[in-house]
């Protein structure tokens, strides 16, 4: 079975909102056993919300759509679904009790706008809201079955798992997705290792995403109950892993910092940090893990030179004749950080983010990250391309991943990264 997903709003089609529900819901409904074909972001328009409707119930057996069930002359999508339908919007007196109680036991006044939230196609099925003020919608298009859901996070989670479950048959084919997570090359070089297994109509079906350097290999399979599903996702996910090799930071949620957060804690080591381009990003990752107070002792964010020398204790003879932006500045920095902090280990980073300041010996992108440990310190050279954030984020992933190798000897240097 499929489904297809419509995300209703202004605001998410000129960007100044993000569509978060269309994610959620077709995470959940893949874990249902349900894939779903595509999803559409949609202006408040009853009449291409209406055509829409009509194109999606003609594909695919469920259609879920989001946001529009305000009391605002913009919310349009129970007017969209009634129009797909060829139905009358008729108020549904028990809805609009429910409505009045919700004001009621705030101690305000329903407005008259409010009204419209208790208007339904015909024949359609309310889903109720116990926590907001707009219920759902449950109808039939076609042969497609239809679920209309606030576009509130919170009210539309709540409204599927309560309202949209439980009306889904129990007979579905199952639908698993593995998730394998790397960092260290570029997505192209990834690609080239599991090319094969990226063929269109392959199945199990494995995809790739970037952000910021990481690396996130999907695998969805798809068998007739959860056991074959599961066990032709983790032979794939195993010979991904086999492929990609020291790239992998691991599965799932897997983040650069939380495996080094485990590395330290299981090695009852601790880190500090020296940053600059990074402005404290490294450590900001590192302490979004619960529980890093038990290996991050702190950080010193040496943006200026003077800092760098009384800081960080950076001779000034490297700054003059090399300059802050140099691998032996990033090396000064890391070793000067792990004395004064008295940490295990020490990372640092010092680059040039954008969108000014660099040279052409010296470009916008350049960055060095260096580690100073118990055998010593190591520096790596780094050409990262994106706007100043991207470069700053790749920069503080950079040096984590330096430090994730450290920790996990058996791995191998991934080298300059370009790109």
């Amino acid at each position: 079975m499929n489904a297809v997903i419509l995300a209703i709003g202004d605001e998410l089609v000129s960007g100044a909102s993000s569509d978060t529900n269309s994610t959620y819901l077709s995470r959940e409904l893949a874990a249902l056993g349900i894939a779903t074909r595509s999803v559409h972001v949609l202006r408040d328009d009853a009449d291409a919300i209406a055509a829409e409707i009509n194109r999606a119930a003609a594909a695919a057996d469920f259609l879920l759509i989001t946001g529009g069930l305000g009391p605002t002359a913009d919310d349009l999508t129970r007017h969209g679904l009634a129009r797909a339908m060829g139905a009358e919007l008729v108020l549904n007196e028990p809805s609009l009790e429910r409505i009045e109680a919700f004001f009621a036991k705030r101690g305000r006044t329903m407005r008259a706008g409010n009204r419209i939230q208790a208007m339904f196609p015909e024949a359609a099925e309310v889903l109720e809201n116990d926590i907001g003020t707009a219920p759902g919608i449950a109808a039939v298009v076609g042969s497609a079955r239809v679920f209309v859901l606030p576009g509130v996070p919170q009210e539309m989670r709540r409204m599927f798992k309560r309202g949209v479950v439980p009306r889904l048959p129990r007979e579905r084919s199952a639908i698993v997705q593995r998730v394998v997570r790397c960092f260290g090359a570029g997505e192209s070089d990834v690609a080239a290792k599991i090319d094969d297994l990226m063929e269109r109509g392959a199945e199990p079906e494995v995809g790739i995403t970037v952000s910021s350097g990481l690396i996130s290999i999907r695998i969805t399979a798809h068998a007739g109950n959860p056991e074959d599903a599961e066990r032709r996702a983790t032979i794939v996910a195993q010979e991904v892993k086999r492929r990609v090799g020291h790239l992998v930071i691991g599965e799932g949620s897997a983040t650069l910092a939380a495996v080094v957060g485990s590395a330290l804690r299981e090695a009852r080591q601790t880190l500090a940090t020296a940053e600059s381009c990074t402005g404290g990003l490294i450590g900001a990752l590192v302490t979004e893990v619960p529980g890093a107070s038990d290996y991050f002792l702190g950080g010193i964010v040496a943006y200026a030179n003077d800092v760098k020398r009384a800081g960080l204790g950076v001779p000034e003879a490297v700054l003059e004749k090399h300059g802050a932006v140099s691998e032996p500045a990033a090396t000064a920095m890391a070793e000067g950080c792990r004395q004064r902090l008295q940490s295990h280990w020490a990372l640092s980073a010092t680059g040039i983010a954008g969108p000014r300041g660099g040279t052409p010996d010296k470009p916008v992108g350049l960055v060095f990250v260096a580690l100073a440990g118990p055998a010593g310190t190591r520096a790596e050279r780094h050409v990262f391309s994106g706007d100043r954030e991207v470069i700053r984020r790749r920069s503080a992933r950079a040096a984590l991943d330096l430090l994730r190798r450290a920790l996990r000897p058996d791995t191998t240097a991934s080298g300059d990264e370009h790109g």
